[in-house]
C-alpha cells in the first residue's frame, strides 16, 4: 500500500512554510473493559501529532506529520485548520470549522469495538482566508479486543 502526499501552497527555497501530508493511523487495544483511541493534535508550533493507546501503525508518517515547517513558536495564531470526515465520524473535535490554531485543536475516534473515519485537512492564512495545504484520504482505524 502506498500513501501519496499533496502539499499545495507556501513553501519556499529550504522547504520552509504550509504542508499537509496525507497518512493511516490504525490502533489496535487489547485489555479488558477499555478502548482503542487516537488522537489528533494540531499544536501552535506546527506539529500535528498522532498518538493512540495501543500498538498503534502510522502509515508513511511516523509519528507526527506536522503542517508547518520549521516548527516556529506561537506560528499558529496566523493559521486556521479545518478536519472534513469523509466516511465515518471522530467522537471528539469539532469538524467542518475553520479554527485558529492558536492553542492545540484536538480530534479523537475512541472505540470500544471497531471504528473508522476517513478525513481531509485543510490549512489557512487567518487574514487572507487562502488556503494553503490541503490533504484527502487520511485515515483513522481503531479496533478494541476486549478479553
Amino acid at each position: 500500500m502506498s500513501f501519496g502526499a499533496r502539499p499545495l501552497g507556501i513553501g519556499t527555497v529550504g522547504g520552509s512554510g504550509v504542508f499537509l501530508t496525507q497518512f493511516l493511523s490504525t490502533n489496535s487495544a487489547i485489555g479488558t473493559g477499555g478502548s482503542s483511541t487516537v488522537t489528533i493534535t494540531a499544536n501552535t508550533n506546527g506539529t500535528l501529532t498522532v498518538v493512540g493507546n495501543g500498538s498503534i501503525i502510522d502509515g508513511s508518517v511516523t509519528p507526527n506529520p506536522g503542517w508547518y515547517s520549521p516548527t516556529t513558536t506561537a506560528i499558529g495564531s496566523s493559521y486556521q485548520i479545518r478536519i472534513t470526515p469523509t466516511a465515518g465520524s471522530f467522537t471528539g473535535g469539532t469538524v467542518n470549522t475553520w479554527l485558529t490554531i492558536s492553542s492545540a485543536r484536538i480530534w479523537t475516534v475512541s472505540t470500544t469495538g471497531v471504528q473508522s473515519v476517513d478525513f481531509t485537512i485543510e490549512i489557512r492564512d487567518t487574514s487572507a482566508g487562502t488556503v494553503l495545504a490541503s490533504t484527502t484520504g487520511n485515515s483513522i482505524d481503531c479496533d478494541y479486543i476486549n478479553l
